[in-house]
């Protein structure tokens, strides 16, 4: 789960994150976020409580922040290299309303879906990422094929059918693009 830190209780996304963590949890599938708090925390805690694992990613440079409690394990990390590695050995990995930091795993994840076989597929939830590829495709040098990689899901209740469907349909790499 990628998305933004800075998204508190009270703002209805905060809300649809934790509501996502229960659907993801009530599949058994772990839910691994950045480990910290607003939309990664709330996606966490709402795993827990609906009976999932949580796992977070935290960087031991970050001395500064504390990882959420709901997390039931913690994979440090050194470096971001490290972190981005855990992130890219997911299966899935879902991108919620987010900052800089979480379109650069987004990112992260899509490019390397495009070249690497086995690694991480990505869901992008909402229409603030719904207009990114749109713009991507507009102003960026990709094809349909590119634009295809992600899923874009309209709200949290369509994350899971969206999840399900990278799952059960693995992509063949589309191969070096330059």
């Amino acid at each position: 789960m990628l998305g933004s830190a800075r998204v508190r209780a009270g703002d209805p996304r905060h809300d649809d994150a934790g509501r996502l963590g229960g659907l993801l949890a009530s599949q058994g599938w772990t839910v691994i976020t950045g480990g910290y708090g607003g939309l990664m925390a709330a996606v966490s805690r709402g795993a827990a409580a609906a009976g999932g694992h949580t796992v977070g990613l935290p960087m031991a440079p970050w001395e500064h922040l504390t990882p959420d409690e709901s997390n039931a394990e913690l994979r440090w990390s050194d470096d971001y290299a490290q972190r981005l590695g855990y992130l890219l050995a997911a299966r899935v990995a879902v991108a919620l309303p987010g900052g800089i930091g979480t379109l650069a795993e987004a990112t992260a994840v899509w490019a390397a879906a495009q070249t690497e076989p086995g690694t991480a597929r990505l869901v992008l939830v909402g229409a603030g990422w719904s207009r990114l590829v749109t713009a991507f495709g507009a102003e960026l040098v990709v094809d349909e094929k590119d634009l295809a990689l992600p899923v874009v899901a309209d709200s949290v209740e369509d994350v899971i059918p969206a999840v399900q469907h990278l799952l059960d349909n693995p992509a063949e790499p589309l191969g070096a693009r330059g």
